[in-house]
């Protein structure tokens, strides 16, 4: 049986003053809670496993019941899960949902996540109660981009953001355990993997070529494991099976004494196995920094000055955090969504700004080389004057 795990994501910059009034305020008015439980149990075994924080990321989860999904009768099960990153100033929000079992097969399951990646990107049922929509609260919208977005105005009520949930990508992974390898499931018939690495809905109609040249070379450490990353986000299949974890906790317990939590991971969230959800939570967060970045260095009237190399440390840091196998997986996937484009138009707003710069100060040290000029004439004029006005008096 495999389960189709979806989880969508945003990133917001978000100033240290304000991550209190988020995560401590949703605290006090019953929104958010601690990550904990199995949930919490197994990011914390896929964090502490594949990445290292300076400092740690601080994350909270929508209280239960107040978040929902629902495709007409049918209910998805929903979390939401919020995070400041403080060693990048900005904030996530990671929606997950499971879709699984439906009776008319695999592709009908496909069709319902592409529905639901099409609603999370504000496609609005006109259906009423018997489509797709989201609810929060007590409260029904029709697309579940609207229910996140109440969602997110109620945590940052009073914060002053400027910035929405406009930066976004997903992650979709088709969790089977069969051990079998997963790109053979590609190669015989790639449209539907591209239909959700694109939220397409017209998959069906695609040409098999078409869709196998657009999800590229899959990426992957592991036999089990084919990865794809896009525009929009990535579509993995993970066919880990029991063989592979009983033998990584035998071989962790001859050297250690002990099992890896991380190994026996079999998630709900999707891309939480093999830090596929951290590296796209990374990638947002540079285009949402990209664009705050550039959008206040294109203000009228601000002539604050991009500085390179503080840009230069925060894409370090964003690239350095997770081990090197799983960095090539970033690095395909910051061309993919075009994180690069972004840099490119700062760099050259920034040398323009720089060229801008340079000329005025070019102007300021003309003019004042014009006035210490006339300043000279001026005095010598005054010299010559003097000098001939001694010689008549002395006449």
């Amino acid at each position: 049986m495999t389960a189709l795990l979806l989880t969508f994501a945003w990133a917001v910059p978000l100033p240290e003053r304000e991550a209190g009034k988020v995560l401590d305020g949703g605290r006090d008015r019953g929104l958010l809670a601690h990550l904990d439980g199995k949930l919490g149990e197994e990011w914390t075994a896929a964090e502490n496993f594949l990445a290292s924080y300076t400092q740690p990321p601080r994350r909270r989860v929508l209280r239960k019941r107040r978040l929902s999904i629902r495709a007409g009768a049918v209910g998805l099960p929903c979390e939401l899960v919020v995070t400041w990153h403080p060693g990048y100033h900005a904030m996530t929000l990671v929606l997950a949902t499971t879709i699984t079992g439906a009776a008319e097969g695999p592709a009908a399951e496909f069709d319902l996540a592409i529905a639901v990646l099409q609603s999370l990107q504000g496609r609005e049922t006109a259906n009423g109660e018997n489509g797709l929509h989201g609810g929060y609260g007590e409260k029904t919208f029709p697309s579940l981009l609207k229910a996140v977005t109440h969602v997110f105005e109620d945590l940052t009520k009073g914060c002053g953001l400027t910035e929405g949930l406009s930066r976004k990508g997903w992650c979709v992974e088709l969790r089977s355990h069969d051990g079998h390898p997963p790109a053979q499931r590609v190669a015989a018939d790639p449209r539907p993997y591209y239909g959700l690495a694109t939220s397409d809905e017209g998959w069906r109609f695609v040409p098999r070529e078409v869709a196998r040249d657009a999800l590229g070379p899959a990426w992957g450490t592991r036999s089990f494991v084919a990865a794809y990353p896009m525009a929009g986000g990535i579509v993995c299949l993970n066919s880990k099976d029991s063989d592979y974890v009983e033998h990584q906790d035998e071989l962790m317990r001859g050297p250690f004494g002990a099992t890896e939590p991380y190994f026996g991971i079999d998630s709900e969230i999707g891309g939480l196995d093999h830090g596929m959800l951290f590296i796209l939570e990374r990638v947002l967060i540079r285009m949402a920094l990209a664009d705050q970045w550039l959008a206040s260095m294109k203000k009228s009237g601000s002539r604050t000055r991009l500085l390179r190399g503080s840009l230069d440390d925060i894409l370090e840091m964003l690239h350095s955090v997770l081990p090197p196998e799983v960095d090539s997986l970033e690095r395909r996937l910051v061309t993919s969504m075009g994180v690069e484009r972004i840099i490119a138009q700062l760099d050259r707003q920034a040398e323009a700004m720089d060229e801008e710069t340079r000329y005025a100060y070019e102007n300021t040290v003309s003019a004042r080389v014009t006035r210490l000029t006339v300043v000279t004439v001026v005095l010598t004029v005054v010299t010559i004057v003097l000098g001939v006005l001694q010689v008549v008096v002395s006449l």
